[in-house]
């Protein structure tokens, strides 16, 4: 499928899903779909992919993809985000616009994201407060200042000889 129609999937109960509604129905279909569409369109130039609404999604880069996830997940209006590793294997021009967009749902439209990642700098920038865990227990809590200070955390991922 392509970039754009990875995106107009989102939405549920689509009128034109309905077996009988394409044929009896077929203008509250089509003015759905054209609403969808926008909405597509709008958030694929949100996140800097709207050049790429008719390449299929497999010729994406990694980096691509994980913005084209992102813009899936915009198509269905959340107040809570969780991403898994956001930076692994984006390029740094990428990451740059992931974190750019993640800033600005946050402080724009207030969603609320939950972050899990081991690259402790866009952590920091991307996070008010921090949980760090280890062997799934909870090593420490609070802002990046405090847990990157904290001896717990600095034994855990850096090793004794970093104190």
């Amino acid at each position: 499928m392509t970039v754009l129609e990875n995106l107009m999937l989102v939405p549920s109960d689509q009128a034109g899903e309905k077996l009988w509604n394409p044929w009896f129905l077929p203008f509250r279909v089509a003015r759905e779909e054209r609403e969808i569409r926008d909405k597509a369109l709008d958030i694929l130039e949100f996140v800097d992919l709207w050049h790429l609404r008719d390449e299929y999604a497999t010729n994406l880069s990694s980096g691509q993809k994980k913005l084209l996830e992102l813009a899936r997940t915009l198509m269905a209006d959340p107040e809570m985000i969780l991403l898994d590793e956001p930076g692994a294997g984006v390029n740094p021009t990428l990451m740059r616009k992931l974190v750019h967009n993640i800033e600005q749902l946050c402080q724009g439209k207030g969603i609320t994201f939950f972050l899990i990642e081991h690259d402790m700098d866009l952590v920091t920038r991307l996070c008010h407060h921090i949980i760090v865990m280890s062997n799934g227990e909870k090593l420490a809590e609070g802002t990046a200042e405090a847990v990157k200070s904290d001896e717990r955390v600095l034994d855990a991922y850096l090793g004794s000889q970093y104190r």
